[in-house]
């Protein structure tokens, strides 16, 4: 629930309890411990207020959110606080949920769809104990304190809304870490707007895959949308071939292999797909994926126009996802 703590010379601050849907790699200083932290929350604010901006011109953006969320010269508006983990972070492994047999150098065996999308987060070389990073996990709650200035109130909500509804926090959070249950927050109508952007947005190409099965654990959820969105990848080329599988994200690393270009090994940048799980009104879960494309760069200093390759092969990988689910939006 929300509540209205006080409106006090133009101040407000909400409360808002939050449930740990999905495991939750969230580090400090240490990046192996796990610790509930306030600014990285205000970071996934201050990105999903920026996805939602309406407007053409970027220096004009760039004033409002310096406004809203502050800069080098200017103090934010809005503050965040945390309270009340009913819980303490855990090293241990989770779940391997469903598995998929995959072949490689001429053998067959079992992969974890939850391993592949933790990628980077354990050492698979190991029988037990793989998992290099604490966590906070499933179900685990606590409160969210949000103080702002009365005039960026439907800025703040429509921020919170859909940083609670489409995204999630800490390491892995496109691969549907991270993501946070919050009844009052969750909103899944959104506004296809405008052409692509230099950034993530909800342009007109924007697409919401949202009818996946429910589950009765959140593992097998996320598995659910793991294999679709591994599958659909896995469509735009043949093996061992990486050129288009770069357009979804770079760098792309992967062991034994040779003929991964050396651009895809060094470029950088996010792919446009974010995996979450949502918990249902009756306790169960289910996946979705939303598709935020952009104007395609490699990276800062690419000044190449590849915007319709990397477009055909995002569509390619969307008729994909399409065949596994019973909609789309």
């Amino acid at each position: 629930m929300t509540f209205y703590i006080t409106r006090f010379k133009g101040i407000e601050q909400l409360e808002h309890n939050c449930e740990v849907v999905t495991p939750l790699f969230l580090g400090g200083a240490n990046s192996k411990v796990a610790e509930l932290r306030a600014p990285p929350i205000k970071a996934a604010m201050r990105f999903w207020w920026r996805a939602l901006y309406e407007g053409e011109n970027v220096g004009q953006m760039a004033k409002r959110e310096a406004e809203i969320f502050g800069s080098k010269e200017k103090k934010a508006v809005v503050t965040v606080k945390l309270d009340h983990l009913n819980g303490q972070p855990v090293l241990e492994d989770l779940p391997s949920g469903k598995r998929i047999m995959v072949t490689s150098k001429g053998k067959t065996f079992p992969i974890s769809i939850v391993e592949y999308l933790a990628y980077g987060l354990f050492d698979p070389k190991q029988k037990t104990s793989k998992y290099l990073k604490e966590h906070i996990e499933p179900k685990n709650c606590f409160k969210v304190i949000v103080t702002f200035t009365k005039n960026v109130e439907t800025d703040i909500t429509k921020a919170m809304k859909a940083m609670i509804t489409f995204g999630g926090i800490g390491s892995r959070s496109r691969n549907g870490f991270g993501s946070l249950h919050c009844s009052d927050l969750f909103d899944q109508t959104f506004k296809k707007q405008g052409d692509l952007k230099s950034f993530t947005s909800f342009s007109n190409e924007a697409i919401l895959f949202g009818e996946f099965n429910t589950y009765v654990s959140w593992e097998d959820a996320l598995c659910e949308i793991g294999t679709a969105y591994r599958a659909a990848r896995l469509t735009l080329e043949e093996r061992h071939k990486f050129d288009k599988r770069g357009f979804i994200a770079m760098p792309i690393e992967a062991k034994f292999e040779k003929n991964i270009p050396q651009s895809i090994k060094d470029g950088r940048h996010a792919k446009p797909y974010f995996l979450h799980v949502n918990k249902t009104p009756d306790g169960k879960y289910r996946g979705q994926i939303l598709f935020l494309p952009y104007l395609y760069k490699a990276g800062p200093n690419d000044t190449t126009n590849r915007v319709k390759e990397y477009m055909d092969a995002c569509g390619k990988m969307n008729r994909a996802i399409t065949k596994t689910m019973r909609g789309v939006k």
